[in-house]
């Protein structure tokens, strides 16, 4: 008993080691850490946001919202484009990702849909938004016109999460408990080597730095966890049927060499909304607005710039 309860215990001594040396999130970010950080936030009833607005405020907004891991500096190639053009352009950091707080709470439609409604509000942004959603904000955004269509003048998918992601595909991230230890040594270490190893710092500067930054304090990881949870247990397509019933202008982008979500997943929508607007981009991947800029940006402008009667 003696022997089997060291044995025990030095490998509880050795699972919690490797926990601690694998676990990045070290820091607490608070009002200090954004001080040093730099950059602009909003105070809304969720908790603090991480957001940047531009442009002249009678002029037409869009507004941008990021997918599962990679926050708002994702939008770099879209919102100077969009800005130099002469539009509004609003992007920010999901609750739990960026500079964004990273509350106690689930992670999932119903959360980003409110805190979308909240950011709006607390802005005074009164009048209708062009909104544009990638991969996961598919849905989202989606949630968001379903409740708000009177906000929303056009909706833009790119690349957007349609069906639940499949259980086999998270498990056992869905174990309580293992699933928070896997995350930590397995799953965090992979997906932050998946968005930094390759060189997007061409694409948007300093993208590495950013994405590292995001991953060093408190609370990522539990968001990213209960995000993924949600969407393997929740019937995602269920807002694209509701959003079927709303005459508001939509357009729907995606890369013909997305690999995460692939362009089969369209077929889905297109039968649902067959009104649509729908424009394959060839060779991007999961988000031809980094993958293929210049073509994504004119796409979005002619859509942008079409009348529309809602």
């Amino acid at each position: 008993m003696k022997i089997t309860f060291t044995l025990l215990l030095f490998i509880s001594f050795i699972l919690w080691a490797y926990y601690a040396y694998k676990n990045t999130e070290k820091y607490t970010l608070d009002s200090q850490a954004r001080k040093q950080l730099g950059g602009d936030y909003l105070q809304i009833p969720l908790g603090v946001v991480h957001y940047e607005l531009a442009g002249d405020e009678a002029a037409d907004i869009v507004v941008m919202v990021h997918g599962l891991s990679v926050p708002a500096f994702l939008w770099e190639p879209t919102f100077q484009f969009l800005k130099a053009r002469g539009y509004r352009v609003l992007r920010f950091d999901l609750l739990g990702r960026g500079l964004s707080d990273r509350p106690e709470t689930e992670y999932g439609i119903e959360l980003y849909s409110e805190q979308i409604l909240q950011i709006l509000d607390t802005l005074q942004i009164k009048k209708p938004v062009n909104l544009m959603g990638l991969s996961m904000a598919g849905p989202i955004v989606a949630r968001f016109t379903n409740e708000h269509p009177e906000r929303v003048k056009r909706l833009i998918l790119q690349d957007p999460l349609v069906h639940k992601i499949p259980a086999k595909k998270v498990f056992p991230l869905q174990i309580p408990f293992v699933g928070e230890y896997l995350a930590t040594v397995v799953f965090m270490p992979g997906l932050i080597a998946l968005n930094t190893t390759a060189d997007h710092d061409d694409k948007v500067a300093n993208w590495q730095k950013l994405y590292l930054q995001q991953s060093r304090y408190k609370g990522f990881r539990r968001s990213l966890v209960s995000s993924l949870r949600y969407l393997s247990n929740h019937r995602l397509v269920s807002e694209y049927e509701t959003l079927s019933t709303n005459p508001v202008a939509k357009l729907l982008v995606w890369g013909t060499e997305d690999s995460t979500i692939p362009i089969s997943e369209s077929e889905s929508l297109i039968q649902l909304m067959p009104s649509m607007e729908f424009k394959a981009i060839e060779g991007a991947g999961h988000v031809p607005s980094i993958d293929k800029p210049d073509e994504f940006n004119q796409i979005l402008l002619d859509f942008l710039q079409q009348e529309t009667s809602h």
